[in-house]
């Protein structure tokens, strides 16, 4: 499988792991209490869950593993991953910001998976190299003009 679409599925599966781990906890009288994103209370979790697995599925099933996502492909995980950094950050300065509680480790990790899944695409690149992509070549890849160099023509 290529390195690119590594990250992706490992991202993704981050981010389902996320969904089960302690997103707020709130303390009182001594006792500490911790609600998962899954928990009865928060939907959140699901939301993430749904995207993260979504996300790996997609990076998986998708064309030839062995080679980079085509400009299509790029732009709906880039899309997945931003979606999922936009919600963890609306979750975290918006919805957790009632005055009660701590985020939870497992905000930072959905947040975590969000920023690689929208970074790898740009990141690794078709030989499997990293390079820290530029506005240029950001635009490229997303119009499918970028360097290919995964062709395999002899």
């Amino acid at each position: 499988m290529h390195k690119q679409r590594m990250l992706i599925v490992g991202g993704g599966a981050l981010a389902i792991v996320a969904a089960f781990l302690p997103w707020i906890s709130i303390s009182f009288f001594g006792m500490t209490v911790r609600a998962s994103g899954i928990s009865a209370g928060l939907y959140d979790g699901w939301i993430v869950l749904g995207l993260g697995a979504a996300v790996a599925g997609l990076a998986f099933t998708q064309g030839d593993r062995n080679a980079e996502l085509d400009a299509t492909q790029k732009k709906t995980i880039a899309g997945m991953g931003g979606a999922i950094v936009g919600y963890m950050l609306f979750f975290m300065f918006v919805r957790a910001q009632g005055g009660f509680g701590a985020l939870g480790i497992g905000v930072y990790i959905a947040l975590l998976s969000g920023i690689a899944v929208l970074a790898a695409p740009f990141v690794i690149k078709g030989d499997g190299n990293f390079e820290m992509p530029t506005k240029d070549t950001i635009k490229a890849d997303l119009d499918g003009t970028g360097d290919d160099s995964t062709s395999t023509e002899a």
